[in-house]
């Protein structure tokens, strides 16, 4: 590291500095003002998201870098964020291997973030498959369309070509510059994670993986009045389901929740898929279940 540092020995400064600026887990960057007037404890998320640009991290050029950022994003279409000033195009498997973006406009498009490296996109992305087939089906007579591009995140060209060969949609080219800029633009902080946008080129939501894990191809097109039935749906449907499960995969009793009444955002412990809304969760350690994983402990026949 180029800078200072609290000597590794001076364990009292240490534990007075994480007390006071209450810090509970690392890396953490907290940010002071030479006239001490404001202390900023999101440092680390401001050093990702802007770089050198939040600097002097004041509220003046805080404010100014979310003025731009708001601007930039009603300025948003599928033109601007998919091309550049060498390529107008993605690429596809055939049959000429390229396709315009500009013919992809007026359709709801999926921005795919993934990598042959990431363990959970091989479980997400045949899931995904699925799902995209689905709805391009279910669309087949219909004006609406859906696309799906791969944006990768592949460390070399053999392991980009496994990913994109075992997926049926398009792809930004490999080591393309706009991949990274998308990833920074969306703010993407790990992978799988998928983009939606509307026919308009706006984005509609950033939690598209998780719209697919609950709602499967029910999600599709994705915008908030369409979660906002579906989640109707899911409470009603939530009437039904029992109060209590015991799961076989959990030694404890599992309390059926919802983000009202101790549930929220979960990685499923038995799909290891990102869920919310309504979930069974272990109240002693925290062990939480889509609905739909639940498998009920089977009880041996007395004969």
């Amino acid at each position: 590291m180029p800078w200072l540092a609290i000597p590794f020995s001076d364990l009292e400064t240490k534990k007075a500095l994480n007390k006071k600026f209450d810090v509970e887990g690392i890396p953490c960057l907290i940010i002071l003002q030479p006239d001490d007037t404001d202390i900023l404890h999101d440092g680390v998320e401001l050093i990702h998201r802007y770089g050198v640009e939040a600097y002097p991290f004041t509220k003046e050029r805080l404010d100014e870098l979310l003025k731009q950022e708001k601007e930039k994003h009603e300025r948003q279409t599928l033109s601007n964020m998919l091309t550049n000033h060498d390529r107008d195009f993605v690429l596809a498997h055939s049959p000429s291997k390229e396709v315009l973006v500009s013919s992809l406009i007026g359709k709801t498009i999926g921005l795919y973030f993934s990598a042959q490296w990431c363990l959970p996109s091989h479980k997400f992305t045949p899931k995904l498959i699925s799902i995209y087939q689905k709805i391009k089906q279910k669309l087949t007579h219909q004006q609406e369309d859906f696309e799906i591009i791969y944006v990768s995140s592949d460390h070399n060209d053999s392991e980009f070509d496994a990913s994109f060969n075992a997926m049926p949609w398009l792809a930004l080219p490999f080591q393309d510059s706009t991949a990274k800029s998308l990833t920074k633009y969306f703010d993407i902080r790990g992978i799988p994670s998928l983009i939606i946008l509307g026919p308009d080129g706006k984005t509609v939501t950033k939690n598209g993986r998780s719209l697919i894990n609950l709602y499967e191809e029910e999600a599709y097109p994705f915008t908030e009045s369409r979660v906002e039935l579906l989640e109707k749906q899911m409470d009603e449907d939530a009437k039904n389901l029992p109060s209590m499960e015991l799961h076989s995969g959990h030694r404890h009793q599992l309390t059926l929740v919802s983000q009202g009444n101790g549930g929220g955002p979960f990685i499923c412990c038995d799909c290891d898929e990102q869920g919310s809304g309504w979930a069974y969760q272990c109240i002693d350690c925290g062990y939480e279940v889509h609905t739909k994983c639940v498998r009920p402990v089977v009880q041996p026949s007395s004969g």
